[in-house]
């Protein structure tokens, strides 16, 4: 497979940070947002209680300021061992929609955290031929669209509603103008109470406010090898691709380089 290893190595293996579960769920708020991560794992005395993701540190209200980290963690929705195969491991994470897993051995005993975006970097190590085709080919192209000029508010319902982790911020006529995510709630400091309010001052600021700017784009023809270097580079989920014109044609995250990956024929 393009010289990919077959089984989880510890080169797969990526260092993230951990919290107890006794210690309170602001400082896992406090490690995400310093860090970056998309998942926290919940540890002690070295075995795997749950993890805690985005959602989870945006679930923090300042009514509850007593919670523990383990109170808003959940089971991981898949987990893998050292030595499991690759594409085994990919085709579970898959299925459940997830970037990340926790890696544990025998008595859930914690490793450390398996993502997609080692995969990607080993296919652009090896020069996959998957990553030759073009982008218009794997990208979606259903694609959900938040205006600058909306709230955080309506931000938080879309994200409930489509359970995506971020979108495309455009302008009343449909502008790309840049991309918000989870992690930019986070590191604004909003909460589940500011989130669900409908009214200002808690409806929070313009989209406009918190989105990250420039959008990180690919163009229509471009190989999807730009697409995973793009995601590399600056560590991100996902890719807008756009027309010559610059308009909004379609995403493509990690998920979407990983099943081109899966489906491209047997080689070996």
């Amino acid at each position: 497979m393009g010289g990919l290893a077959f089984v989880i190595t510890r080169e797969y293996i990526l260092d993230f940070p951990t919290i107890s579960p006794h210690e309170p769920a602001t400082k896992a708020r406090q490690i995400m947002r310093d860090t970056g991560v998309r998942i926290l794992p919940v540890v002690e005395d070295h075995r795997l209680r749950g993890i805690i993701s985005r959602l989870g540190v945006l679930s923090i209200t300042s009514t509850r300021s007593n919670l523990r980290a383990i109170d808003i963690a959940s089971e991981p929705a898949v987990t893998i061992g050292l030595d499991e195969d690759v594409n085994s491991a990919l085709e579970k994470m898959l299925e459940v929609d997830e970037w990340y897993a926790p890696i544990v051995d025998t008595g859930n005993l914690f490793i450390g955290v398996f993502g997609l975006e080692k995969i990607i970097e080993k296919l652009l190590k090896n020069k996959h031929p998957c990553l030759e085709k073009p982008v218009e080919e794997v990208m979606s192209t259903n694609i959900e669209t938040i205006e600058a000029e909306d709230n955080v508010a309506s931000l938080w319902r879309k994200m409930m509603k489509y359970n995506y982790a971020g979108f495309p911020v455009v302008d009343s006529k449909g502008r790309l103008l840049g991309v918000v995510t989870q992690y930019d709630l986070i590191r604004y400091g909003f909460t589940r109470i500011e989130l669900r309010s409908e009214s200002p001052p808690r409806a929070g600021p313009r989209i406009r406010e918190i989105m990250s700017t420039p959008p990180i784009t690919v163009r229509v023809g471009e190989k999807l090898r730009k697409a995973a270097e793009l995601m590399i580079k600056h560590d991100i989920g996902r890719v807008i691709v756009v027309n010559d014109k610059k308009e909004l044609k379609g995403i493509i995250d990690r998920e979407d380089i990983v099943r081109a990956y899966l489906d491209y024929p047997l080689r070996d």
